[in-house]
């Protein structure tokens, strides 16, 4: 099966634990006290969604310049000029997103963390590139 098919199959099943994204932010805030800090006035409900979209166009970014296109805004967004993340904030959020997967998906196993990773891997390494600026 395709690391694609895979990463799309386990993203459904994630899905339809209709706590997935708030488990997501749990897992991050928990990480670093400053995580929570930055959304205290940010519309959550707002924000679950958003990420749930800009989650498939990190994804495409090892397919699709367009998706790379907005992945570099992302990462301008989120960078020194932006909301001051660092490139190794990106790896702990990554991090906490496989934690949340783990619990999320039922047939998580190797092959699901692998493709999520491939799949996500160009992604992070371009809104990394734009942090560092």
């Amino acid at each position: 099966m395709d690391i694609h098919e895979v990463f799309n199959d386990s993203y459904a099943r994630c899905n339809r634990n209709p706590h997935f994204m708030s488990l997501f932010y749990e897992h991050f805030f928990e990480k670093n006290e400053t995580f929570r800090t930055m959304f205290t006035h940010v519309d959550m409900k707002k924000q679950m969604k958003m990420i749930k979209a800009s989650l498939l166009i990190i994804m495409l970014a090892t397919t699709s310049e367009q998706a790379r296109e907005s992945v570099k805004m992302f990462g301008k967004r989120h960078g020194p000029n932006g909301l001051g993340i660092k490139p190794s904030d990106l790896d702990l959020w990554f991090e906490c997103l496989i934690d949340t997967i783990k619990e999320c998906d039922p047939a998580y196993n190797q092959s699901v963390e692998q493709a999520w990773r491939q799949c996500f891997n160009e992604g992070i390494a371009i809104m990394k590139a734009e942090c560092k600026l």
